[in-house]
């Protein structure tokens, strides 16, 4: 009986009909499309920033380069592979509050929960296949969602349905809302994974295109990714409906399961043999389509997992890859200009530091002036992320005049903090802390238990003569100062009930301030609040709940960034006493980053203003505030990811960096803008920081000539 109904489930049901509907409301006009996070130019497969999507009109997208075409959709794989389209539709999602433990069905009777999914919210009811076994985090992930049909999941269900109110369910739904504006409303998902459509006479390929576009645009708004499907019958007989489903995918760049191909493997290509009617897949089917509707999932969630942050992206370490230098065969210490590799005494040589994984190799300088300058020089490490694996890419030098750079510390090293006279480096390698010295004459090993949470995790006090670090035993954090001179032991800065997450650099050497916190093991940490350290290791808490904080060099001011609502924040001005606090308001209502002029005297702020009308960010705002008199200065804007700016020691000139879309990959621009008539010197070709995956500055220091 069980069987009889289920397999009976796609006939039209009839209508449900609420008694308090009288006049069922269409769908919105007008929908907030996700905001790319790129340049306006933002690439293949994403629509410009200013544009949004209105229903039932087309959206082509330009495709990527060597795509297959939509007419190839027996070719393409079972299980796709996610683009960068629906990274950013996912990150606006998740950013707008969806929620990223949740994924919904939009179908007909092969998407209910005994066919489609729903053993996996059984325990005993599956056994994961040979091979299969790194589903089970996907499973862990998603609990709660298999299980359920949900309200966009009935039998006799078809594109067209998704979108009325008379298939609403009463009980649940509100008054005029579509199955589909309901399921997302109740359910919330991140990800939703579409599988239409029950044919019959009378129906053509373009009324399924036209309802297909609404239901897509629809959940692109609201920020949850869709994954469309095949279908394994061909009741219609030329595979239009295919055909059009490829198509949509293609011109949208969405993922595409395709269930079709999966099927042909089957017996009666997983048609059911005792049914006639040429729609209904066998029993045996039930299981390849969960599982590879399961694999469809697993691999869009884990290609676009790691933009659950925020924009700018926040890294840790479980996620790094170090590689294995032992093999590089190359110097273990800094090589000064036109030298070979050197070995001062107490260093270890590359092959004794290699065996003993000591640190890493520092490259040949073979430009002085590219750190010898009289603006100074750039000291900046990025990142590259490839699918799940986030890999340092090195600490570089470069010339902010004409842009020459040159790396040297490999991958898998990244830079942590600059000494004051511009001689000495801390540099991570994993949850190693090295110190070495810029002439080579001297490289260590601070802790070998660094815990970076990817921000500031290490520096210097201001008078040079200690080291700050925060460093993790068993699964605590701890402040720690280290003495250079060894005169002291180390000393630990803060108590057992505080977990640091991030020191902020101030130029009173009697002060330590720091943020207390938590941090998951990927993601963003939690701040809790700024402590004050003195250096006979007490403390009190003086700044609550704020985001980020920055002290200006002459120590007479400090900024600080705190959250108002779930999408505005609000940055402070104050004296380091706190006893006299400017709100500065109107400059922006999420700020990206901010930094004091060497001199004191002016505050650089990258915000990004909510659009009241849209919802949607518009573009970065490039502000100079002086402290003199609160005055703001507005430079030319500027668009991209994870967009950072750092002072010249001259305190005349900003130094940016962000990431764009190109058409071979992603690039970090570097430009010089005069702080005062907003001149730009575009330095992006000759630094030549590329890579086919998403590129990133992780820290950034212009510092001052050497002598």
């Amino acid at each position: 009986m069980l069987l009889s109904l289920l397999m009976s489930a796609c006939a039209p049901a009839a209508l449900k009909v609420s008694p308090t509907l009288t006049h069922p409301s269409a769908l919105p006009t007008l929908l907030q499309v996700i905001q790319p996070l790129e340049s306006t130019n933002a690439g293949p497969g994403i629509p410009p920033q200013n544009s949004t999507l209105r229903l039932g009109t087309q959206t082509p997208i330009p495709p990527a380069p060597n795509r297959q075409k939509p007419e190839e959709w027996r070719d393409w794989p079972v299980i796709p592979v996610p683009s960068a389209r629906a990274r950013q539709i996912y990150l606006q999602g998740i950013a707008a509050g969806t929620d990223p433990t949740r994924i919904s069905k939009v179908g007909d009777c092969q998407a209910i929960q005994e066919v489609l999914l729903g053993r996996y919210d059984k325990p005993s009811g599956f056994i994961l296949r040979e091979n299969g076994n790194s589903l089970t985090e996907t499973i862990q992930q998603f609990t709660g969602s298999f299980g359920r049909d949900g309200e966009a999941v009935q039998g006799g269900f078809n594109a067209a349905s998704e979108l009325s109110p008379l298939w609403s369910n009463p009980d649940t739904c509100e008054p005029g809302e579509t199955p589909l504006e309901c399921e997302a409303r109740v359910h919330n998902p991140s990800i939703m994974l579409i599988s239409l459509e029950v044919w019959w006479d009378g129906r053509s390929p373009d009324v399924y295109v036209k309802n297909m576009r609404q239901i897509i645009n629809f959940a692109i708004g609201k920020g949850i990714i869709p994954i469309l499907s095949t279908k394994a019958d061909n009741v219609e007989g030329d595979h239009s409906i295919n055909l059009a489903t490829a198509r949509l995918a293609y011109e949208y760049d969405l993922p595409l399961w395709n269930w079709w191909k999966a099927a042909q493997a089957l017996p009666n290509r997983g048609l059911d043999p005792d049914r006639p009617d040429g729609f209904h897949i066998s029993l045996q089917a039930w299981d390849e389509r969960s599982f590879t509707a399961l694999q469809a999932i697993d691999s869009v969630w884990r290609g676009v997992k790691l933009v659950q942050t925020t924009i700018n992206p926040t890294q840790t370490n479980p996620l790094y890859q170090t590689p294995n230098l032992s093999e590089s065969g190359a110097c273990s210490i800094i090589i000064t200009p036109g030298s070979d590799c050197i070995n001062p005494t107490g260093v270890a040589s590359a092959s004794e530091s290699s065996s003993k994984g000591g640190a890493a190799v520092i490259f040949p300088i073979p430009d002085p002036t590219v750190w010898t300058n009289p603006t100074g020089f750039i000291l900046l490490s990025t990142a590259r992320r490839s699918g799940e694996v986030i890999t340092p890419q090195g600490v570089y030098l470069l010339n902010p005049t004409t842009g020459a750079s040159v790396q040297i510390l490999p991958a898998g090293t990244s830079l942590q903090a600059v000494s004051p006279d511009s001689r000495q480096i801390l540099y991570s390698q994993g949850t190693d802390l090295n110190l070495v010295v810029l002439d080579g004459s001297q490289q260590s090993v601070i802790t070998t238990k660094f815990a970076d949470h990817g921000s500031t995790a290490a520096a210097w006090q201001a008078d040079g003569k200690s080291i700050l670090f925060i460093m993790e035993e068993e699964g605590k954090s701890k402040l720690v100062q280290y003495p250079l001179d060894g005169s002291t032991a180390w000393r630990q800065l803060s108590s057992a009930t505080e977990n640091p997450v991030e020191i902020y650099a101030a130029s009173d050497p009697g002060l330590i301030y720091w943020e207390n916190g938590t941090c998951p093991p990927v993601g963003a940490c939690t701040r809790n609040g700024v402590h004050a350290s003195r250096l006979d290791g007490s403390s009190e808490e003086i700044l609550p709940g704020v985001l980020k904080v920055a002290f200006s060099s002459d120590n007479r001011w400090l900024v600080y960034e705190e959250r108002i609502s779930e999408s505005k924040s609000l940055l402070t001005l104050s004296t380091v006493d706190l006893k006299d606090k400017r709100k500065l308001e109107n400059i922006g209502d999420h700020y990206l980053d901010f930094s004091w002029s060497p001199d004191g005297k002016k505050l650089s702020a990258l915000t990004l203003e909510l659009s009241d009308y849209s919802g949607k960010w518009i573009d970065i705002r490039n502000l100079v505030i002086t402290t003199k008199d609160m005055g703001t200065k507005i430079l030319p804007p500027v668009s991209g990811i994870n967009t950072r700016a750092v002072w010249s020691p001259d305190s005349g000139s900003l130094m940016l960096t962000r990431t764009q879309k190109t058409t071979e990959g992603n690039a970090v621009q570097v430009q010089v803008m005069d702080s005062v008539t907003g001149t730009i010197r575009d330095l992006t070709a000759v630094a030549g920081f590329n890579a086919r995956d998403f590129i990133y500055t992780t820290q950034i220091y212009w510092v001052k000539p050497v002598q």
